[in-house]
């Protein structure tokens, strides 16, 4: 195993970690959210478990102050809302999924997240940016959007 195959498996170690371990936002840090987004997607951030939350509040953070990032930033995961796993039945779909088996119900919708998100954000009238990082990451940025952001972004979610 390359230590680039082994990376996105420490990403969600580190991930289920965090998930265990997320203290709620501040209030000092839900009104900086609630004044970085309309209100509609504003509303849609806050319905996320408090530990997305705290790791898209955490991905901003890591962002610096690349404004035009924030949004996507605090998104990404926004379709993880629907499904409402905790994080061992988000571990046990991804390891189902790792395997080649066929997730069916909340978990199909936990593992289905960056399009059910995207589809969210669209009709939210989210930025380009963020609909397009919600649906397509971890990956290759879609054509038209920013390399340089993308990549970004990637490693804001990873650290």
């Amino acid at each position: 195993m390359t230590p680039d195959s082994r990376k996105p498996s420490l990403h969600l170690v580190r991930r289920f970690l965090g998930f265990l371990t997320a203290k709620p936002l501040t209030p000092a840090e839900q009104s900086a959210i609630a004044s970085m987004l309309d209100p509609p997607i504003a509303q849609a951030f806050f319905a996320q478990r408090s530990e997305d939350q705290r790791h898209a509040f955490d991905v901003r953070e890591r962002v610096g102050g690349h404004e035009h990032l924030y949004q996507a930033a605090l998104l990404h995961d926004i379709g993880k809302t629907g499904p409402a796993l905790g994080a061992l039945s988000r571990s046990f779909a991804t390891i189902w999924s790792r395997l080649g088996l066929r997730a069916t119900g909340r978990w199909n919708d936990y593992l289905s997240h960056g399009e059910i998100g995207a589809e969210q954000l669209e009709a939210l009238g989210a930025d380009r940016l963020a609909v397009a990082f919600a649906r397509n990451h971890p990956g290759s940025p879609p054509p038209g959007v920013d390399a340089e952001s993308w990549h970004l972004l990637e490693q804001a979610d990873v650290a």
